[in-house]
Parts: C-alpha cells; structure tokens; sequence
C-alpha cells in the first residue's frame, strides 16, 4: 500500500477556504504523517489476519474488514481527506464493493451448481473451512470498502452540484 508523499518535513500552515465567509487553518504535523506511514502496513496486516483466522479464533470478517478500512482513515486524517479522496480511486472502491458482492454471490448460489441448498458449504469441492474464509474475505472487501467510502467520501464534503470540493 503507498501512502501519499509529502516531502515537506516542516509543518505548514494551509488555509482552506470552506465558504465565502468562513475559512479554516489547517496545521501538518510531520511526527503524524511518520507514524500514519509506519503504523499502517502493521494495522492492514492485522486487518487481515482477523479477516483469515476469525473462523477460528476470535475476530472475523467484520472486524477485520473495519481495521483495514480504520488503516485508510489514518491516512486520510494525516494527510487531509481531499488528496486521500484524490489518491484512493473511485472505481477502485466501487471495485472493492463489487468484489465481494460477487464472491459472496458466488458461494451462495454456486452451492445450487452443486445440488444443494442456498449457502450449503458441504458440496463444494473444498473444505467448509476454506470455504467460510472465502466468504470472511467477501464480508471484508464489503465492509471495507464501504466504511472506506462513507469515511473519505462524506468528510470531504460535496459542493452544490454534487461536486466533491
């Protein structure tokens, strides 16, 4: 995962103006922007160890698809919320959305394939473990992409015609 870069080690000063009349000081904090770059990798990587070993062990998809998202929002809050909406992709997260949808879609309704019922693990070639992680993964890419989404899209802010600002 690449983090946004600034080069810029001392902490600026940028006004940001929110309307006509009311303008906000934002102040960059290096020592910030270093640990977000430092902490993420760790946090994503717990993220996805919730994600894969929650069948088992305390955690899940749930959990885990929200740590990762929390990774994201880090960012966002150290380096401001319109260039991460800039560096994330839109179709990106749509994408992300997608993809565990169709996973899931996919598990659930490919067990009729196979002469079972909705949702029925126990037909597929594969164990029902690696088939419930297959599922944690759809839930996980869903809540994330999602929470991703809600975070950096609704903290930016829309301007009047739907415009993110």
């Amino acid at each position: 995962m690449s983090v946004p870069q600034n080069d810029d080690e001392s902490p600026a000063v940028q006004p940001e103006t929110v309307s006509a009349s009311t303008q906000v000081t934002v102040t960059e904090s290096p020592v910030v922007k270093t640990a977000s770059r430092t902490v993420t990798p760790f946090v994503v990587a717990f993220g996805v160890y919730l994600t894969l070993f929650g069948t088992s062990l305390p955690g899940g998809a749930f959990q885990g698809g929200v740590i990762i998202a929390s990774a994201v929002t880090l960012i966002a809050m150290a380096f401001g919320f319109g260039p991460t909406q800039a560096w994330l992709s839109g179709p990106a997260l749509v994408g992300l959305f997608v993809l565990g949808a169709v996973i899931f879609g996919a598990v659930a309704f490919g067990a009729l394939l196979y002469g079972g019922t909705i949702l029925e693990l126990f037909v597929f070639p594969l164990s029902v473990e690696n088939m419930v992680k297959l599922i944690e993964v759809a839930i996980a890419a869903l809540v994330s992409g999602v929470i991703i989404g809600l975070i950096v899209w609704l903290a930016d802010g829309f301007g009047e015609e739907g415009d993110s600002i």
